[in-house]
């Protein structure tokens, strides 16, 4: 097994036990390896089913990309690469890093070798009873609760192909893994602390005592804990209470999956499941982009993975949707979830306008407020970085901070604060203070208006930023200030204070020079439309990285710097930014 990709990297670290750590400290507590007692281990230890009542339906759709990496032996997660003789396992020889060994033990990847066929699931048949061999008892590191909770709900639903095709020694010992996972989740899983490892936990210990008959404690139990879980962190607009529409999008196809799995079985699923599902939908398409994808934010991606050859991109979003039918979202604001959304005829404009969740909740969210993303129709032209599942923690951090956003950011200063929460061992955004906004509709245009003062009392001032978008979606007039409010009494921290307005643009839009030093170009490549960004102050063009989709595509920034007078009151250059995005009509 030879690997690729690590080496660069790890030359920021000393060793690999430097880079480990680095990695746990940002991963936090559901990173630490199970430390239980050999006496705990044993318990584990129990009469194996020799069937399953029934098996779970997973709905997510495959990375077929992905899927044929690793039929021809290319293991990519991350940065990080490594080659394997085809139909040989990546395992035997260590891991190349903590965060390879955490994506691979999730068996995520399972469905996409088996997408391919009889031979992807001959492949994927063979790669699971060998993981079973070496990690099927007892792993520390593998057993983690969260991971244990994902491996749990993939293998048990990844169909009839998996246990039909296994034969004597290989399948008694694959369904006394499932066994014994079911076992820990019961015996364990309330000491995950991690949300989203909990919701997780609770799905796989319901989907267990579901159809492993000797086990109705795990059904009642997991059903329990999943309706806490609901009853936390879904809220009541039917987002989910990190912000995030990619885990809002993973909770509704685990929640659709667990009521499925209940009927079919004729157990009478609780009302919980159905009441949460028709919000939940709604709020899902309102957090939709045109492409069929997602708003990559709050620490999730675009909800994208490449299909067949020339086909488009399956999705995320849209596999959730897909038992409600047509589901239109008949709201412009999601005042819990934060954002604000304007549709003015193919131009989709969303609004950050959520301060960070309660501090538990936010290990994944980011410190974003009032950044914006604009689309035109299947054209994604600009937003955040994104963060995707399989991306490194270090640049998962990156991505969470207000310079990873299309926004103001003041003397390098994130818009919030990100505090230690010791239960998860994950730093969390508190805040902006005082953030407000809100929308007026007048003649032909729209107006959105949010302000916050993050910088308040760091700086004295308050950040304002107004939008005007045109009905007809060929036009965004944006105005950004720092203002000192009249009330303020503190002193200013500095005379001057640098900025910047960073506009990250999406990797597959073309830029070109204007006729200016504050004029740029940008072509869609969808629909071959061109846009004219232009500013009324200098402005540069600079690299930038997307990780909203399976990788890392560099890509380009517009930036706009200045620097703001403490002591102003934002109504006039350099402490006010007036800028415009303009669809260039054909001809002109």
């Amino acid at each position: 097994m030879t690997g690729q990709g690590g080496d660069a990297r790890r030359g920021a670290f000393r060793d690999r036990a430097e880079e480990d750590q680095a990695w746990l400290e940002l991963v936090g507590r559901t990173g630490e390896a199970a430390s239980h007692s050999t006496v705990y281990r044993l318990r584990l230890a129990g009469p194996a089913p020799r069937k399953l009542a029934a098996l779970p339906k997973d709905h997510r759709p495959p990375d077929l990309e992905r899927g044929r990496e690793i039929i021809a032996g290319h293991w990519r997660f991350g940065s990080t690469r490594i080659e394997t003789p085809i139909d040989r396992a990546p395992w035997g020889p260590p891991f190349p890093s903590l965060h390879f060994a955490d994506r691979i033990h999730r068996f995520h990847w399972l469905r996409d070798v088996a997408a391919h066929g009889d031979a992807g699931e001959a492949l994927a048949r063979s790669l699971t009873a060998s993981w079973v061999e070496m990690f099927g008892k007892w792993d520390g590191f593998a057993w983690r609760l969260s991971p244990t909770a994902d491996r749990q709900v993939n293998l048990l639903s990844a169909g009839p192909w998996l246990l039909d095709g296994l034969d004597g020694p290989a399948r008694e010992s694959l369904l006394d893994l499932l066994a014994r996972q079911a076992r820990h989740l019961l015996a364990s899983g309330g000491e995950e602390q991690e949300p989203r490892g909990r919701f997780r936990v609770a799905v796989a210990t319901v989907m267990s005592g579901a159809v492993i008959a000797d086990m109705p404690k795990a059904l009642d139990a997991g059903l329990t804990m999943l309706e806490q879980e609901c009853g936390q962190q879904i809220l009541a607009d039917g987002g989910h209470v990190s912000r995030s529409p990619e885990a809002l999008a993973e909770a509704l196809l685990d929640i659709q999956a667990v009521e499925d799995l209940l009927l079919r079985l004729g157990v009478n699923a609780p009302a919980f499941l159905t009441r949460l599902q028709p919000r939940m939908a709604a709020m899902l398409d309102f957090l939709g982009t045109p492409d069929g994808g997602l708003l990559a934010d709050n620490g999730g991606g675009d909800g994208l993975t490449p299909g067949a050859p020339g086909a488009r991109p399956a999705s995320l979003r849209m596999a959730a949707l897909a038992p409600h039918g047509a589901v239109s979202a008949k709201f412009t604001f999601a005042r819990l979830t934060g954002y604000q959304r304007v549709q003015a005829e193919e131009l989709t404009l969303f609004l950050d306008t959520g301060a960070g969740p309660q501090r538990l909740y936010g290990g994944q969210s980011h410190a974003g407020a009032l950044s914006i993303t604009v689309n035109d129709g299947p054209d994604r032209i600009l937003g955040p970085c994104g963060a995707h599942a399989d991306l490194e923690p270090a640049l998962k951090d990156a991505s969470r901070r207000t310079a990873a956003h299309s926004v103001l950011s003041l003397n390098r200063e994130d818009s919030a604060i990100f505090s230690f929460e010791p239960l998860t061992g994950l730093r969390a955004p508190e805040g902006p203070a005082s953030i407000s906004a809100h929308r007026l509709e007048e003649n032909e245009q729209y107006l959105l208006e949010g302000q916050h003062g993050g910088w308040r009392v760091r700086h004295g001032l308050i950040y304002r930023r107004r939008l005007y978008i045109a009905k007809n979606g060929a036009r965004i007039i944006g105005e950004d200030s720092l203002s000192r409010p009249m009330s303020e009494t503190a002193p200013a921290s500095a005379t001057e204070i640098p900025y910047a307005i960073r506009f990250h643009l999406h990797p597959d839009v073309q830029v070109a020079e204007g006729p200016d030093d504050r004029t740029v170009f940008l072509g869609l490549t969808k629909r071959q439309r061109v846009w004219r960004f232009r500013s009324e102050a200098l402005l540069s063009v600079e690299n930038s990285r997307y990780w909203g989709g399976g990788g890392s595509r560099a890509t380009r920034q517009l930036v706009i710097r200045g620097k703001a007078d403490s002591t102003a009151d934002g109504s006039a250059p350099p402490n006010r930014v007036r800028w415009a995005l303009s669809r260039i009509e054909p001809g002109v």
